[in-house]
């Protein structure tokens, strides 16, 4: 990291510190621990960014005030995690979301197509708390899905509307076959208890013998 980067970091007044070379199963937490570990302080938000809901290899970290920015970069630039060398760069202000904000939120962005699922924490809120899950039948219904989850702490279960929304198929010969999901929970202990139970498991085997095998992640 050189003192001309680190100081047109400061002379831009920008805000973030994006992150590339990553594997790509790198965790939130993983980042965090990095960051005491380097001794980077005031972070406000640590981010994994995605394309298409998939992570990229790739985070944001957002501090509350640009100084904050040039040691941040000297500390991060060329670290390593899990046997790969990261680099530091100072990036430009990130995305809104907002209006995506609480479960009611989510749902209408859903209902709109809205939900892309690109750049940091995939473009949504509540980052640990949403889980997506590939493979499911196609024709598979949102109130069905629902039932499907009831055992699961949903966000928005208690107002009668869960947080289960289906995204647009993926990319792919088998895409138009299967069906993605987007679900949203109470806590992100709930989100891996979600995880846990379903990734790499029949979908309803007692309808569609072994059909169907899902594929869940936490975002």
């Amino acid at each position: 990291m050189t003192t001309r980067t680190a100081t047109q970091a400061t002379r831009g007044l920008k805000l973030h510190v994006g992150l590339t070379g990553l594997p790509r199963t790198a965790l939130q937490t993983d980042l965090q621990r990095l960051c005491g570990k380097a001794k980077v302080e005031n972070v406000s938000h640590v981010a994994l960014n995605y394309k298409r809901f998939k992570p990229t290899g790739t985070a944001t970290l957002a501090f509350s005030r640009p100084e904050y920015v040039p040691a941040a970069l000297k500390a991060l630039d060329r670290t390593v995690l899990g046997g790969k060398t990261i680099k530091a760069t100072a990036v430009d202000s990130v995305p809104d979301v907002s209006r995506m904000r609480g479960p009611k939120g989510l749902l209408e962005a859903g209902q709109r197509g809205a939900l892309k699922g690109d750049g940091p924490d995939a473009g949504l809120t509540g980052a640990g708390k949403n889980v997506v899950l590939y493979g499911l039948p196609a024709r598979l219904l949102p109130s069905v899905m629902a039932d499907n989850l009831r055992k699961f702490k949903l966000a928005g279960m208690d107002q009668g509307k869960p947080v289960v929304i289906k995204l647009e198929s993926g990319r792919g010969p088998s895409a138009s076959a299967t069906s993605r999901w987007l679900c949203r929970l109470e806590s992100v202990s709930e989100a891996y208890r979600l995880v846990r139970t379903l990734h790499m498991q029949q979908w309803r085997p007692d309808l569609y013998d072994d059909k169907y095998v899902v594929r869940a992640a936490v975002i």
